[in-house]
């Protein structure tokens, strides 16, 4: 653990305190921002008439490509600033937003929770009666939108000044890349902002493949300890780093660890890498990060990993199920009631790296507000085989390529010298609920590798039953076997 980290993270206990300590009967809880923080321009948020800080928070970054890099982003580079906030809230909340702008209308998203707001003037007035994570769009346009993260009441955030606890206040801190020890708990609460840093003796390695720069660790490093749990309602930030340092929490040969109720904002690198390790519960994070590379959240050669009630917007996949090294298996991976909104990559899927089998993976009960690439996809480069892997109840909204892409290829991402294998994908209840049906395709790499036993059953496309690939606008290719059209 650095030092510099457990400097800062002690400031400001006499205000956690105050804030922390749940009075009898609370039914809503606001954070108050950190001094000096900016608040949105964009949107004013109250709950049960009390007024919620809005955060900014950068999205859809501005790319670069310098000589002998594939893509970077500058520091301070153009960005479309969007608006984040969230509160805590038990039994029913009333909400009001009012957009800076004049507008017409406003869309509650996923569309499936079914929140139709009243617009009186130009306030947006809803209520809610369980949490939820929303996104709020202005007249049909995603530009600048609102993300609304209505928690539930916490009932039990540590005390302050618990041994076993690092403990981040109310407030502003910076940290290196901080190592956690097995059994610590970190707890980041309400109206703080823990601020990844690269400290000046820190020396970056280059990526012979991208001409990126790397640092080790993670903001917050877990390697080979149990027994860790991440959580509170604050903030873990990106900001200060370089396009690429590192990722913001990295869990690595671990196992029972929780990851649960923190938003992480402008991640340089993978939002969470799960890597090598088992029985891994990551629960109600919110990531909103607008840089290439700031993959969500990536379970890597593991096994038993949950993945429930996130929201992730971010620049690369989403959540992507990956083997990047021929070591170990990664299996038994479930993401359940998670809601993605994809700026660049694949929403929910088997990634590129797959380097030693990943089988038995679940995708259940999401909703995918869009997707650049595809919002579903099992896309493989490398030899392994990737087979049981189970799209269910999954309801896409919008895709700007893509609906669904099954395929082996090649490109800059793989290593091995041989294709793999696909089979045994399983599509049940999945839905296309936007408008201007979307192609897919499923593509083998050649006669011996080759996609097989892909079955669809109940799949929709704008309301309509799918029974065939020609009535779904499905490519595929002479590398294929066994594709299948059902309705139960």
């Amino acid at each position: 653990m650095s030092t510099h980290a457990v400097t800062t993270c002690l400031l400001g206990l006499g205000v956690t305190v105050m804030c922390e300590m749940a009075t009898a009967g609370e039914t809503l809880r606001t954070y108050p921002a950190p001094e000096g923080e900016p608040a949105s321009a964009d949107y004013k948020v109250e709950a049960n008439g009390q007024p919620v800080f809005v955060y900014q928070a950068k999205v859809r970054q501005e790319i670069a490509k310098p000589p002998g890099s594939i893509w970077t982003h500058d520091v301070g580079c153009k960005a479309e600033v969007a608006s984040l906030a969230y509160f805590d809230f038990e039994g029913a909340v009333q909400v009001a937003v009012t957009p800076a702008r004049l507008f017409k209308s406003a869309t509650i998203h996923p569309l499936s929770f079914g929140i139709k707001p009243a617009i009186e003037g130009q306030t947006i007035r809803f209520a809610l009666d369980r949490p939820r994570k929303l996104a709020i769009l202005l007249d049909g346009s995603d530009r600048h939108a609102l993300h609304l993260f209505a928690n539930a009441m916490e009932t039990d955030a540590p005390r302050p000044d618990d041994p076993d606890v690092l403990y981040f206040a109310p407030g502003v801190h910076k940290i290196g890349a901080t190592r956690l020890q097995s059994g610590q708990r970190v707890y980041i609460a309400g109206g703080a902002i823990v601020r990844g840093q690269i400290l000046p003796d820190e020396q970056p390695q280059l990526s012979k493949r991208t001409g990126l720069k790397h640092y080790g660790g993670a903001s917050l490093h877990l390697d080979g300890v149990s027994g860790v749990r991440i959580s509170g309602r604050g903030i873990l930030d990106g900001a200060d780093m370089p396009h690429a340092a590192r990722n913001l929490i990295l869990v690595a040969n671990s196992r029972d660890v929780t990851l649960e109720g923190i938003i992480l904002r402008d991640s340089p690198n993978w939002n969470v890498c799960i890597h090598s390790s088992e029985r891994v519960a990551v629960r109600d994070l919110k990531l909103v990060s607008g840089r290439l590379n700031s993959d969500g959240i990536n379970p890597v050669n593991s096994r038993k990993v949950e993945i429930r009630d996130c929201f992730i917007r971010n620049h690369d996949d989403s959540i992507a199920v990956k083997a990047t090294r021929p070591e170990g298996d990664c299996a038994d991976i479930l993401a359940e009631r998670c809601i993605i909104w994809n700026d660049w990559g694949y929403a929910l899927g088997i990634t590129y790296e797959t380097r030693a089998p990943i089988h038995d993976v679940v995708f259940r009960d999401c909703d995918v507000l869009t997707a650049l690439f595809a919002p579903l996809g099992v896309y493989m480069v490398d030899s392994a085989t990737v087979s049981d892997i189970a799209f269910e109840n999954v309801r896409v909204e919008a895709t700007r390529d893509k609906f669904i892409r099954i395929a082996i290829g090649h490109d800059m991402w793989a290593t091995d010298p041989q294709r793999g294998h696909i089979r045994g994908i399983r599509f049940k209840d999945v839905q296309f609920t936007g408008k201007g049906a979307p192609s897919s395709e499923i593509k083998g790499f050649d006669a011996e590798h080759v996609v097989e036993d892909v079955t669809f059953t109940n799949l929709r496309i704008e309301g309509k039953a799918i029974g065939s690939a020609a009535e779904g606008r499905f490519s595929l290719n002479a590398h294929t076997k066994d594709v299948r059209f059902s309705a139960e």
